[in-house]
């Protein structure tokens, strides 16, 4: 099931909002004529409404924070009718949530996956060496993790993927308020220690039909989507690792790492083999040990290249 941290819903009825509470909208006239309402909220979570008169439009753009405790499950087809719940219970307006949850439609999301990963500075590494293309995608530092972005002109054509530790930011300052206002806090925290946040930014909607494999932005098929568009991203930004982990620097090495993989890497068959080779007055141990050390180095190299589309699939 496809899960998202943000999304922006666009409704053409204004009639879908009611009971609004003029005092915490913003209104902005053009000379008599009122353009729109707006009600912004930053805490304790991010929260903007939209009433756009001119284009008979209703904005809605909220973060997974606003299902509060529940928002280790992210905003997904189960629990977007608790989101709108949720803002009607701010008592600042009464939304149609039945007739927008038919109406809406998705103009910007942010798809997203936590994944319990306790080395996100390997990740970082396997993934600023096997960038497929050194000139179309760059890698940046951002907060806790990075950005894999790619490089273009426009935003129709923005790819941006951002991989983050998502319980060292759930602990900073900015986010005091929103986890005080939770019923247990501790268990929200804990459900992400050791988490990985991949959050894929989609900020256009014929990016959302591409990248989601639907036909069109409506709510409902965005959030029924059976796309994987981070792995999609991932396959196009990096190269697959090599199958082979060659560490070798050396002929001798070399000859040594064949020896290896034709034993499968089992020490005890390199053994055997090499005594039936050798005299029997040779110290084994002492020519072995070549081949512990270079075990141990084909391993380190294992791990550091691992495959990373093996934790999105």
């Amino acid at each position: 099931m496809l899960c998202f941290d943000k999304f922006r819903l666009v409704c053409d009825n204004i009639e879908y909002i009611t009971e609004m509470k003029e005092d915490v909208f913003i209104s902005h006239y053009r000379g008599e004529e009122l353009l729109y309402y707006k009600y912004q909220q930053t805490t304790p979570y991010s929260l903007l409404i939209l009433i756009d008169y001119r284009k008979n439009e209703l904005m809605l753009e909220f973060t997974s924070k606003i299902l509060r405790d529940d928002c280790v499950s992210l905003i997904n087809q189960t629990n977007i009718h608790q989101c709108l719940i949720n803002i009607n219970a701010l008592g600042i307006c009464r939304l149609d949530i039945g007739d927008i949850l038919m109406s809406a439609k998705v103009v910007k999301c942010d798809v997203t996956k936590d994944i319990f990963m306790d080395d996100l500075a390997n990740v970082v590494g396997n993934i600023r060496k096997n960038l497929s293309n050194f000139k179309k995608w760059v890698v940046r530092e951002f907060n806790d993790g990075i950005v894999i972005e790619n490089v273009v002109s426009t935003n129709r054509y923005k790819k941006r993927l951002v991989i983050y530790d998502k319980e060292k930011e759930l602990k900073k300052a900015t986010n005091s308020h929103f986890l005080n206002s939770l019923l247990d806090k501790d268990k929200v925290i804990y459900y992400f220690q050791k988490k990985v946040r991949f959050e894929l930014n989609i900020c256009t909607m014929v990016q959302i039909r591409t990248l989601l494999l639907v036909e069109d932005n409506r709510l409902k098929s965005v959030l029924a989507s059976t796309a994987n568009p981070i792995l999609t991203i991932i396959d196009e930004a990096l190269k697959r690792p090599s199958a082979e982990n060659h560490v070798s620097t050396t002929l001798r090495d070399f000859e040594r790492e064949l020896l290896l993989k034709s034993c499968d890497y089992d020490l005890a068959r390199v053994e055997m083999t090499i005594r039936g080779l050798i005299s029997k007055k040779t110290p084994i141990r002492r020519i072995m040990q070549p081949y512990r050390d270079l075990c141990q180095r084909l391993s380190s190299s294992s791990k550091s290249d691992f495959d990373i589309r093996t934790l999105l699939a």
